[in-house]
Formats: structure tokens, C-alpha cells, sequence
């Protein structure tokens, strides 16, 4: 995807809706690889869909090996959770508490975001 077309896509971002991010961002918990439509069911726009949709490769490693169902998989086509956070982070400008793991990261991803979106600490009505 060349710049320009990423600019396109993190204006899309920009334009969403606060309850739009917010609820792909609690699809993310930092280690998951997920289903695409779970963030077109979150009303994110189908180009930042599939600029956020990769194949995953397994590495054979305890940590580095994909499993579905319980059965570890060569390969994984999705959206990699904590990928989706940085991205939504970056293209709104929320600098967040950076972390050890990944969970913990992307938790504090999430809280950014909402502090961003909800700065009050509550969500408007």
C-alpha cells in the first residue's frame, strides 16, 4: 500500500466514531490473531479492515506457533490485536504507558484510547 493510500486509511480512522474504535479495541487483547469480520461487525471501515489484515506464520517455537482450535496451524490470515492497537493509537495521536508483555500493552492501549475518547473518565450519552 503506498503513503498515500495509508494516509486514506488513517483518516478513515480518524473519522470513525469513538464507539466504532472502542469496540474493536475490545476485541484486542495483545496475543490474539482475529477474524476480520469481528471488526467489520465494530463498524470499522472495510479499508482499515484489510490494511490491518495479514497472513501469520507459525514459527515451530513454543511462543512463535499458531494454534486454532486448539491445533497449532502453519498459517493464519487476520488481524493481529495488538497491531490494531498501535495503529489506532498512531493514527489518532494517543500516546499510551508502554509495557513488558503484550497484554499488558495492549490494556494500556485501551485505556489511552478510551482516556482519549472519554477524557472525563465517562463515557458521554
Amino acid at each position: 500500500m503506498n503513503k498515500r493510500n495509508v494516509q486514506k486509511v488513517i483518516a478513515m480512522v480518524k473519522d470513525a466514531s469513538p464507539e466504532v474504535i472502542l469496540r474493536a479495541a475490545a476485541l484486542c487483547d495483545g496475543h490474539s490473531i482475529l477474524d476480520p469480520k469481528g471488526f467489520i461487525d465494530a463498524g470499522v471501515p472495510q479499508p482499515v479492515v484489510e490494511y490491518l489484515t495479514h497472513t501469520h506464520q507459525s514459527d515451530g517455537s513454543p511462543k512463535g506457533t499458531i494454534f486454532t482450535d486448539g491445533q497449532p496451524v502453519e498459517e493464519l490470515r487476520g488481524i493481529y490485536g495488538l497491531d490494531a492497537l498501535r495503529f489506532f493509537a498512531s493514527a489518532l495521536g494517543v500516546e499510551y504507558r508502554r509495557a513488558m508483555g503484550r497484554g499488558f500493552e495492549a490494556a494500556n492501549i485501551q485505556i489511552a484510547l478510551r482516556q482519549h475518547f472519554h477524557p472525563s473518565g465517562k463515557p458521554a450519552v
